[in-house]
Formats: C-alpha cells, sequence, structure tokens
C-alpha cells in the first residue's frame, strides 16, 4: 500500500469528478479511501453518503484489494450516478444516496490513478447492486486483477515508456513536454 499522502491528491479529487461526469452523470458523487490506519476517509462535496449495503460492501472491497491486490499501489472506490428515490417508497431514505454505478480506481505507487474497473446498473451480467454482493468480493476481486495485469502487460510490453517518458502528475511534477 501507498502512503495516504500520495493517495489523497488533487489529482484523484479532480478524477472523481470526472468519473461523477462519465456518461451523463450529474457530477455528484460519494468516494471511499483507506487511510494508513485502516479506517475509511469519504469525500463527498454536496453529495449524500451511499446507501448501508454499498458502504459495507466498499469498506469489505477496499480491504481486501489494498492488503492483497494493491501492487505497490493503492484501491479507491467512488460511487457515482446516484439514482432518485421514489418518496412513496418504504424504503425510502432522504439520508443516503443508492448510486448506480462505482469505479474502483487503481493508484500507482506514486498516486496516480492509472485505470478503472467499474459497474453500472443495467449493463452486464450484473444488472442491480444486489447482483453484485450476490456475485461476491472474489468476483470483483478477480476483475481488478485482470485489469491490473492487462494495463501491466501494456504498460510493459506495448507501450514501454522509457525513462523521462512518464511523470508524477499526483506529486505535481508536469508533463515532459510543458518543461521547456
Amino acid at each position: 500500500m501507498i502512503r495516504e499522502d500520495l493517495v489523497l491528491t488533487p489529482t484523484l479529487l479532480r478524477r472523481f469528478e470526472l468519473e461523477a461526469q462519465f456518461e451523463g452523470g450529474d457530477g455528484r458523487h460519494y468516494a471511499l479511501i483507506r487511510r494508513d490506519d485502516g479506517s475509511l476517509l469519504s469525500h463527498h462535496p454536496g453529495s449524500l453518503p451511499a446507501v448501508p449495503d454499498q458502504l459495507m460492501w466498499a469498506d469489505d472491497m477496499l480491504r481486501l484489494l489494498n492488503r492483497e491486490l494493491h501492487h505497490d499501489g493503492a484501491w479507491v472506490v467512488c460511487f457515482t450516478h446516484i439514482k432518485p428515490q421514489p418518496i412513496d417508497c418504504v424504503l425510502y431514505n432522504p439520508q443516503h444516496g443508492d448510486y448506480g454505478r462505482y469505479c474502483l480506481i487503481w493508484l500507482d505507487q506514486d498516486g496516480d490513478p492509472q485505470f478503472t474497473q467499474q459497474w453500472m446498473e443495467g449493463e452486464g451480467e450484473l444488472r442491480d447492486f444486489a447482483d453484485v454482493i450476490l456475485a461476491g468480493r472474489g468476483s470483483t476481486a478477480q476483475k481488478c486483477e485482470t485489469s491490473w495485469q492487462l494495463w501491466h502487460e501494456m504498460m510493459r510490453k506495448v507501450l514501454a515508456p522509457k525513462e523521462g517518458q512518464t511523470f508524477k502528475r499526483a506529486q505535481g511534477q508536469r508533463a515532459p513536454s510543458t518543461r521547456h
């Protein structure tokens, strides 16, 4: 795992905003970051906290991913695309938001977000969040590991960046092309 100060950066906060605007999202989001002491830090400017089942799932997933599949980086989760709740529903809770999309973002050892593993309600074999929970943590962890393996192979074999071609955006470095 990487240190908390390398995780919580302006670059990551901007990534949360972009994820929340993905495919017509309204910008509201609820993000969770696992701190160095194991507690969760939430970031949700003007947004409702996620519903309890999403919070518990996120806590479990971040614990698992950052313990077992961190690959010298860290995982964070961001819920987006809050769903409107019908007021006449028995489960109506104005204190929480039910989010229709989540993204698990992997940060490299410098704190730079590299890729997203996402789920969106109504897409794929897991139609709603209950399906995500029923599929189990192992299912999501396997998708995250597969995504990391693909990213790693792409970086190692296809892109193969040379020294000086990459930069640490999350740590405030500027792109090599802008340093003239």
